[in-house]
């Protein structure tokens, strides 16, 4: 009995002494500059608080991701510094300055589209930009559509912002615009907040750009971005993390000349 109890102490201090020494997790921000709910930290059914935890489980007690919002100004300003700490998702290195050829990226992971939206009543069917022409846009304050500023300048069409997808869809519905940009993956919450959506609501089957999303790191991270580069075929296979997306479905039947590359992420 004695030894037994001898045993199972050893064993518990054992134990201690191993949780003691055993490395803590390494916190990392998991950055997100989109005010929209669909990725905003902290909202409701927010995807970057999904991916924080997803990729915390995926770690192994290795990392600890953090949902931290941080507006897009704030990170243009951070990663001018050569050591940034944490990784930026959702993005796509066309939306940044020359400071992202600094950057470390990962491989895509993500397939979504700008999709143009109109009324049933007045639907419109997108062959390139030519074919908004005369048409109230609505857009994103502080969004930039490559390519319609000229048309804006030759006042070929008008843009009509407002703070959020969600506004400008409201706006479309009460026609105080005549088309709106959405994004694919906003799709999935607005048929959640929008009653009869698909009564209402048409989708042009040719979306205006179709473009990926992928993580970003400083260059002094390789072992966090070997890190996230393995987990991308994970979240290309997890038919779970495809449905919360939600942009599959809405891409690629679409007339939408997607690249082989962009048809792999919906394999």
């Amino acid at each position: 009995m004695i030894k037994t109890r001898t045993w199972r102490r050893l064993a518990g201090l054992a134990l201690l002494l191993l949780g003691r020494l055993a490395p803590a997790a390494e916190s990392v921000p998991l950055y997100v500059y989109y005010a929209d709910p669909t990725f905003a930290a902290g909202t409701p059914d927010s995807l970057t608080d999904k991916m924080a935890v997803w990729l915390t489980q995926r770690s192994n007690g290795r990392y600890h991701f953090i949902a931290t919002q941080l507006p897009r100004r704030r990170l243009e300003l951070m990663m001018e510094q050569p050591a940034w700490p944490g990784v930026v998702a959702w993005a796509n290195p066309r939306w940044f300055t020359a400071s992202a050829a600094r950057q470390s990226w990962s491989r895509y992971y993500m397939v979504d589209a700008n999709l143009v939206a109109s009324l049933r009543s007045a639907p419109l069917d997108y062959v390139d930009d030519s074919s908004l022409y005369g048409h109230s846009i609505g857009t994103v304050q502080g969004y930039t559509y490559k390519n319609l500023e000229p048309l804006l300048r030759d006042g070929k069409l008008a843009r009509d912002d407002a703070d959020s997808e969600a506004r400008n869809l409201l706006k479309l519905q009460q026609r105080r615009v005549s088309v709106a940009f959405l994004q694919a993956s906003s799709l999935p919450r607005f048929h959640r907040q929008f009653a009869n959506l698909d009564h209402w609501l048409y989708l042009s089957p040719k979306p205006r750009t179709v473009f990926e999303r992928a993580f970003f790191t400083a260059p002094n991270q390789p072992e966090l971005l070997d890190f996230l580069n393995r987990q991308v075929d994970a979240l290309i296979a997890d038919k779970p993390w495809q449905e919360a997306f939600g942009t599959c479905k809405l891409v690629l039947p679409r007339q939408s000349g997607a690249t082989d590359a962009q048809r792999k992420l919906c394999r």
